[in-house]
């Protein structure tokens, strides 16, 4: 396995693939067209090394294609303008796949999971609890971290931080201000982690209380695993999760100033990757390894949110009730969501521009709880 970074003046080819894969989307009536936009342009063009916010490239030298299983037509619940991308395991097997590829979408597109890389920033957590480099979530973030020591997060206790609460900040108004902070749209050298992280001075409310989502908790996540490992999250996610997911994409991850992968967002992998990485959670769990059992902790752990009346909150991750059973979900703004079904082991991920609805049914209460069920019930 090879890393290679890039920036944004590297990599003419990329940037020309990615003008010709642009000019090519055609604005489609019913989807969510600002997001369609940002999806096949500005987001595309930063992941090819063309924007203004750095990036990191991993390349997978061993490439395993998905086994095919017997095919389960979930066409019904995903033949939607709006969906991008989906995909369905059964017991690791590809039994389900679809691309708008009249908007350019296929197999090897490499699309950004948006807020579904907060999980992946969660399990790099879980995975230096099982390396013993993290004694304790109950442990304060300050206990391992010289920056965060630095800061309101000193006293914070990891657990409250990995479930968004921090009680750092009240609500969301101000996040898509530190958000192009830390994608340097300004192009000011500002986008610094730790520093956007230590130039907070005060907190809402006593941690613990409440799940508050918000950029600044999973940042300050991706600083503490920084400090504690010497490495950026997406090298430990690249070292620990990556190569044992047998991808069959380059791994592509947003990056700050000092080449410290985001939190918030910024993973870009190919839509069976993405599915492999469900699958990899999945597997975890149903073997009762030690980052399993981390993340059945997150479930047991979740935490009502002031934000989703109808999910809690657990490590970086969402949590939904299905038929009187507690599933976890990844979702990212505009519609991207996975369901990680570990009673059953199933995977089903899709990629959407559309804010969180197909037509008038919305994705994760409607569309993708039938789904689950769907495939569960498949032969």
């Amino acid at each position: 396995m090879t890393n290679v970074k890039l920036n944004k003046f590297g990599f003419l080819s990329f940037l020309f693939s990615a003008l010709l894969l642009t000019t090519s989307l055609p604005l489609q009536a019913k989807v969510d067209e600002r997001l369609y936009d940002r999806l096949k342009g500005r987001d595309f063009m930063i992941s090819m090394g063309s924007g203004p916010t750095p990036i990191n490239v991993f390349q997978p030298l061993d490439t395993i294609p998905l086994e095919s299983g017997k095919p389960v037509n979930l066409g019904k619940f995903f033949d939607h303008k709006e969906n991008l991308a989906a995909v369905a395991l059964k017991n690791g097997k590809l039994v389900y796949e679809r691309y708008e590829k009249k908007g350019g979408f296929a197999d090897k597109f490499p699309a950004h999971g948006m807020s579904m890389t907060k999980t992946a920033v969660g399990l790099v957590i879980g995975h230096l609890l099982c390396d013993g480099k993290i004694q304790s979530l109950d442990d304060t973030m300050g206990k391992y971290s010289p920056n965060l020591a630095k800061s309101i997060y000193n006293e914070i206790k990891i657990k409250d931080v990995l479930r968004m609460a921090s009680g750092v900040n009240r609500d969301r108004k101000n996040e898509r201000d530190y958000n192009q902070i830390l994608r340097n749209r300004f192009e000011d050298g500002t986008n610094d982690s730790a520093a956007v992280i230590q130039s907070l001075k005060s907190a809402y409310t006593k941690p613990g209380k409440i799940s508050s989502y918000h950029t600044l908790d999973v940042t300050a996540a991706a600083v503490l695993a920084n400090d504690i490992s010497g490495i950026s999250v997406d090298q430990m996610f690249f070292d620990k999760i990556y190569t044992k997911m047998q991808p069959e994409g380059k791994m592509i991850w947003w990056a700050d100033k000092n080449g410290n992968s985001l939190g918030m967002a910024g993973l870009n992998m190919v839509a069976r990757d993405w599915a492999r990485f469900g699958q990899y959670m999945v597997d975890e769990m149903r073997n009762g390894s030690c980052i399993g059992k981390y993340i059945e902790d997150g479930i047991k752990n979740s935490i009502k949110t002031n934000s989703r009346d109808y999910q809690k909150y657990g490590y970086f991750f969402w949590v939904s009730n299905f038929s009187g059973k507690e599933y976890i979900v990844l979702t990212g703004k505009g519609g991207q969501v996975m369901v990680p079904n570990h009673y059953d082991d199933n995977v089903v991920v899709v990629l959407s521009a559309s804010n969180f609805k197909y037509g008038k049914k919305d994705i994760i209460t409607d569309i993708m709880a039938k789904a689950v069920r769907k495939l569960r019930q498949s032969n």
